[in-house]
């Protein structure tokens, strides 16, 4: 076919520069730039990180996300706005370290598939589709995964996940340790070894005790957070999940679900990763915004296994990379809140845009939900 022809040569024989550029530029239309709706209540934290200024229960689990607002009153961010820019540079950092990683790591064949790879997965646009405390996680996450030589710096980087966000990183570099584990006794992975997944497993939980302790001798006053939450909306969030699971769980990685096939065709060799991802599957019942959740806490084992898997980015035909590419760019990006699909924000930042130069079109006062509301 003359499409996937072209698309070849357009992923392949093209610069480098041009490749990135342009398919970041891409991306960028497909998803939008948008801050995370609770980015209202949390920016609030920055002023004092050491108070907790949610009178609404329901609304601790946003103070065990401490780390974000921290550095913001450290860096005395003052303004609403450049915390709001404080954000996208760790959004930036979590792909600029991505597409770092992967062309220092492989020959250019192997890089610029891994590039398309990292596109296909609906993650890749999180980072952007909802700035905030979802930005400097995946940058940790990001971060840990380039220091898997030297385990000790992957522990004190755990250390940070586990201040910002211990429940997604505990999960992710939890199943990432079980995967590597069984691979021991059917295929070891070498790229990625049990000891360093082991140390970023027990920074997290490092972390969070000592975010605990902060707690404590500061006598902040917090409830468990997200249990606390799922002990209330838990029944909302499974309703959700039950009337549309069909899309939620192709949100989950989009066209990406098509390399996870194609790495399954290794047989018993992809019998542990593929039981940890779908262990992972099991919170999709009692999360709200599914392909966040999932995108993020899949993210480290699937970088492992796929994205920086130097035998199985080899494996891959030109051609199979660019159907993933051809279908990627045909197919809206796929994102489920509460089951329900949403759209690309480009729109909208158009419309935002044209709205501040020339009065254009309706946007309210609150915009952080205008998006999501249409």
């Amino acid at each position: 076919m003359q499409f996937i022809d072209t698309i070849h040569r357009f992923i392949y024989r093209s610069s480098r520069t041009k490749l990135i550029a342009a398919v970041l530029a891409i991306s960028f239309v497909k998803t939008g730039v948008w801050y995370i709706p609770n980015f209202d209540g949390w920016k609030s934290m920055r002023l004092d990180p050491f108070h907790n200024p949610f009178s609404d229960p329901t609304a601790h689990y946003l103070f065990w996300n401490w780390l974000g607002p921290f550095l913001g009153w450290r860096l005395r961010i003052q303004n609403d706005q450049l915390f709001l820019y404080f954000h996208v540079l760790f959004s930036l950092a979590f792909t600029a370290t991505y597409i770092w990683l992967a062309f220092k790591t492989f020959e250019e064949r192997e890089a610029r598939t891994a590039l398309i790879l990292f596109l296909a997965l609906p993650v890749s646009a999180t980072a952007y589709f909802w700035i905030g405390m979802d930005s400097i996680t995946l940058a940790l996450m990001m971060f840990i995964l380039a220091a898997h030589k030297w385990p000790s710096i992957s522990f004190l980087l755990g250390i940070a996940l586990g201040m910002q966000h211990a429940e997604q990183g505990a999960v992710a570099f939890a199943a990432v340790l079980f995967a590597l584990v069984w691979s021991q006794f059917v295929r070891p992975q070498e790229s990625y070894s049990v000891p360093w997944a082991l140390a970023s497993l027990l920074g997290v939980i490092a972390g969070r005790i000592v975010l605990m302790l902060v707690f404590h001798h500061y006598g902040v006053i917090v409830n468990s957070g997200r249990p606390y939450y799922l002990s209330r909306y838990g029944g909302v969030y499974a309703s959700m999940f039950w009337y549309h699971f069909q899309y939620v769980l192709w949100s989950v990685l989009g066209v990406g679900w098509i390399a996870v096939a194609r790495f399954v065709e290794r047989g018993r060799a992809a019998v542990p990763m593929l039981a940890a991802l779908c262990l992972m599957m099991l919170m999709l019942p009692v999360v709200g915004d599914e392909t966040r959740v999932l995108g993020i806490v899949t993210f480290p084992l699937l970088a492992v296994y796929l994205l920086l898997n130097p035998e199985f980015l080899q494996s891959l035909s030109s051609r199979f990379v660019s159907w993933v590419f051809g279908l990627w760019l045909l197919i809206p990006l796929p994102w489920a809140w509460g089951g329900r699909p949403l759209v690309s924000i480009f729109p909208y930042n158009i419309a935002y845009l044209l709205h501040r130069l020339f009065g254009w079109f309706s946007v309210p006062a609150d915009q952080g939900m205008w998006p999501f509301l249409n």
